[in-house]
C-alpha cells in the first residue's frame, strides 16, 4: 500500500502534542473517562482504542495519543497499516464514536467527522485549558520573526504536526547571571520562548534555526507527563539521533558556546 499524506479533522484554536504509540490486537470496550488520565492509565486504554479500530477496519492500527486542540484525529495510510493520532478525549468513547472514527479514518467520511466533532464538543470539558498569564508571546523581533521561523522549521522537518506557540522570552530581572538560558520549550503552556539576547544583528541566522528546531523537537517528543514547565534537560537517543540530522548544529553548538559571554551582557 503506498502512503498516503496526512488527513486531519480540526477543532479547537491552539495545540500541543503528546505521545503514547501502540498497536492494535482484537477488541474490549470501557466506560467513558471525565478527567483528563495519568500516563498509566492512558496507555492501556489507547491500546485498547486501537484494537477496536484495527477490528472494525481490518488492518493495523498504530496509534499515537494527542492533547492537541487544533486537530481532534489525524491519520496516514502506508505499507505498515494505518497511523492514527488521536484526542485523549476518544479513550473509552462509546461504539458509536468509534464506528465513526473508523469510517473517518478509513474512507474520510464526512458524516462520520461530524459525530466525532459532536462527541468532542460535548466533553469539552477533557480539553485541557491553555493558562495565559499577561502578554501573550512576541513573535516578530527586531531582527528575527521567530513565527516565521517556526513555521518553514515545521513544514520542513515536522509535516506541519508541532502546534505550539513560539516568541521570545521577556528579559529577567536586573540581576547579575552566570548563565543564560538560550531557548526552550515549556510542556505547562506549550510554548517555545527564546532568549531576546539572540534578537541581534551578529547573531547568525542558522544558530536561531537551530535553537528553535531545538525546542520544536523537543515538543514534538513531549508524552504530556511533564508539569514542571521547562523541556526536561535529558536527551533521550531518539532526540539524540534525530537533532544530528540538523544541518549546522554542531556549528551553532559552538557559536553559542564561544559567545556565552556576549549574550550574557545582552551585547
Amino acid at each position: 500500500m503506498a502512503s498516503h499524506p496526512t488527513s486531519q479533522l480540526g477543532l479547537f484554536d491552539t495545540a500541543a502534542p503528546e505521545r503514547a504509540d501502540v498497536s492494535a490486537e482484537p477488541r474490549a470496550s470501557t466506560g467513558v473517562r471525565s478527567r483528563t488520565p495519568a500516563r498509566e492509565e492512558a496507555l492501556p486504554l489507547a491500546a485498547d482504542l486501537a484494537r477496536r479500530l484495527s477490528s472494525i477496519l481490518g488492518v493495523p492500527v498504530h496509534l499515537r495519543l494527542t492533547d492537541n486542540r487544533a486537530t481532534l484525529v489525524s491519520f496516514r495510510r502506508g505499507e505498515e497499516g494505518l497511523r492514527l493520532r488521536v484526542h485523549h478525549l476518544f479513550l473509552g468513547a462509546p461504539d458509536a464514536v468509534v464506528q465513526a472514527m473508523a469510517a473517518y479514518a478509513g474512507r474520510a467520511d464526512a458524516q462520520a467527522g461530524e459525530v466525532l466533532e459532536s462527541y468532542a464538543h460535548a466533553h469539552s470539558e477533557r480539553v485541557r485549558r491553555e493558562r495565559r498569564p499577561g502578554k501573550p508571546l512576541r513573535a516578530r523581533g527586531r531582527c528575527f520573526d521567530l513565527q516565521a521561523v517556526f513555521a518553514r522549521l515545521n513544514a520542513s522537518w515536522f509535516d506541519g504536526r508541532v502546534q505550539v506557540d513560539v516568541g521570545w522570552a521577556r528579559k529577567p530581572a536586573g540581576t547579575k547571571r552566570r548563565s543564560i538560558h538560550v531557548g526552550g520549550y515549556d510542556a505547562r503552556l506549550r510554548e517555545i520562548r527564546i532568549h531576546p539576547a539572540l534578537d541581534r544583528p551578529h547573531v547568525p541566522a542558522f544558530v536561531v534555526d537551530y535553537l528553535v528546531f531545538h525546542a520544536m523537537l523537543h515538543a514534538d517528543l513531549d508524552d504530556g507527563t511533564s508539569n514542571e514547565g521547562r523541556c526536561a534537560p535529558e536527551h533521550t537517543p531518539a532526540f539524540r539521533e534525530r537533532e544530528a540530522l540538523f544541518p549546522l548544529r554542531d556549528t551553532a553548538q559552538r557559536w553559542l558556546g564561544d559567545n556565552h559571554a556576549s549574550l550574557l551582557r545582552g551585547r
